[in-house]
């Protein structure tokens, strides 16, 4: 989820807690250089009701379907437990959201029908109430930055004012004090926190305001560098995982491809003065259609477009005209003028999907991962949406996003200290977190310890598939 206001985050001196601490955060692991924190899935989804008319942390992750994904924090002496969501499109960790101002729930009539939209488990108030809330006045390690309060606008209408304390804040076992963060005033269709893991306005090397949570693990010699790798799984799948300074070999096939994430020169609103914009950018360079018998369509993407890496972001928002492409071709109907598309449900368990090629590596998001299917209720059938649309925003130069249908069918290393994405296709062979090094190449490479790299799609949608993606969509 992209802010288009956002200040950088996270201060302080650094602390280790011990690997006992660990057992504090059900599910991590601490290893030498690394430490791996549990993401955990939550059955509730959204409804849709038709009517008539070791030197790595690795940290659970909760998929909560259409909105997100969550890990588990503690901040405060003593320690004050909540959730906060993942994001990777923006900076900012914050906390307490406003729980009366969180809900997302709508109508909506398309094709003569009104469909009412439930909120999901991360913007219905009642569940925003059940979450863990911080209170400064409990902590005897608060302490006042001195930085000014902001207000920050994600994607939507989702909103934040905040103000800034920095206290102790611990994920998975390992602990940062006086970590700068900020407590909100208010806020407006999110009913959760949220801890933003984008890089620093002024780059992967620059602490900007202050420095930021990552770049602190670094510093204190807990995390060999500032990386982390997340592995999202499949919308039905329990659990994933965010892992701090390690990569789990077993959660991807074939190599990991290395693609340096690029600088964008924007200019300033009613200015002809530019900055340099830094976020997880990279090039698409072709998309194609991988059909259930292994043939394939090309999409015209005006040759190649800009798009940056958000797990924040429920939709990949794609050129103008290709979500609605993909759409026709799943034979499913388009909702609004955006590509917004409703597809019958059995096309989530088809073999194929859609094959986005970057420099060196093709990944295949899977029709299970892109088609999002919502319980119906009052005996009505569910829905499903496929999770792509146009991006008609006024953006130059034009960016797209591939949100998170995208980074569930690829495992994703984010190397800050050489700025460069580490990508290959997910797979779940297991596990084996190997702490990534300091320097140049520090990143383990060489091929994943996944023996049968297709073996994972073959038993999921047959044969079919299985060649294809070792005909080379996806296993370079």
């Amino acid at each position: 989820m992209a802010p288009s206001t956002a200040v950088l985050a996270a201060a302080g001196c650094f602390a280790v807690a011990s690997a006992l601490h660990a057992q504090s955060f059900p599910g991590a692991s601490v290893g030498h250089g690394f430490i791996s924190i549990p993401v955990s899935a939550d059955r509730r989804a959204a409804v849709l009701a038709k009517r008539d008319g070791s030197g790595y942390s690795d940290v659970s992750i909760q998929n909560l379907h259409i909105s997100g994904y969550t890990i588990q924090i503690e901040i405060g002496t003593p320690p004050q437990t909540l959730d906060v969501a993942v994001d990777t499109g923006s900076v900012e960790l914050w906390v307490n959201p406003n729980c009366d101002r969180s809900s997302l729930a709508k109508n909506e009539t398309v094709n003569g029908q009104t469909i009412t939209y439930g909120d999901s488990v991360l913007t219905d108030p009642a569940e925003c109430r059940k979450r863990g809330r911080y209170d400064a006045s409990k902590s005897s390690t608060v302490g006042d930055p001195k930085i000014p309060s902001q207000f920050i606008v994600y994607g939507g209408q989702t909103t934040a004012n905040i103000d800034y304390v920095s206290d102790k804040i611990s994920i998975g076992g390992l602990s940062v004090d006086s970590q700068i963060f900020g407590a909100a005033t208010d806020s407006n269709q999110t009913g959760i926190g949220i801890m933003g893991f984008g890089p620093a306005r002024g780059g992967y090397n620059n602490s900007g305001t202050y420095p930021l949570f990552l770049t602190q693990l670094a510093k204190s010699g807990a995390i060999a560098s500032p990386a982390f790798s997340l592995d999202l799984r499949d919308l039905d799948n329990a659990t994933g995982s965010i892992v701090f300074g390690g990569v789990d070999k077993k959660k991807y096939m074939g190599a990991l491809a290395t693609i340096p994430f690029q600088t964008v020169s924007r200019k300033y609103s009613n200015s002809d003065s530019t900055y340099e914009e830094h976020s997880y950018y990279l090039t698409v360079k072709s998309m194609t259609l991988v059909r259930p018998d292994g043939s394939t369509k090309g999409y015209d993407i005006g040759g190649s477009f800009l798009t940056s890496l958000d797990c924040g972001s429920a939709n990949n928002l794609l050129p103008v005209g290709v979500a609605s492409a993909i759409c026709s071709d799943l034979n499913g109907t388009v909702t609004d003028s955006v590509g917004s598309c409703s597809v019958d449900c059995a096309a989530r368990q088809r073999p194929g999907g859609v094959t986005f090629g970057l420099d060196g590596k093709d990944i295949l998001l899977s029709y299970e991962n892109m088609i999002e299917e919502f319980a119906g209720s009052n005996g009505q059938p569910s829905t499903c949406v496929v999770r792509n649309s146009d991006n008609v925003a006024f953006v130059n130069p034009f960016t797209g996003i591939l949100g998170a249908p995208f980074l569930r069918s690829s495992y994703a290393v984010f190397d800050w200290g050489n700025s460069n994405l580490h990508i290959a296709q997910a797979a779940d062979c297991g596990t084996n977190i190997v702490a990534i090094g300091n320097g140049t190449n520090s990143v383990p490479s060489g091929n994943s310890d996944c023996t049968s790299p297709a073996a994972r799609f073959v038993a999921k949608f047959g044969l079919a598939l299985g060649v294809a993606v070792l005909s080379g969509f996806a296993l370079l």
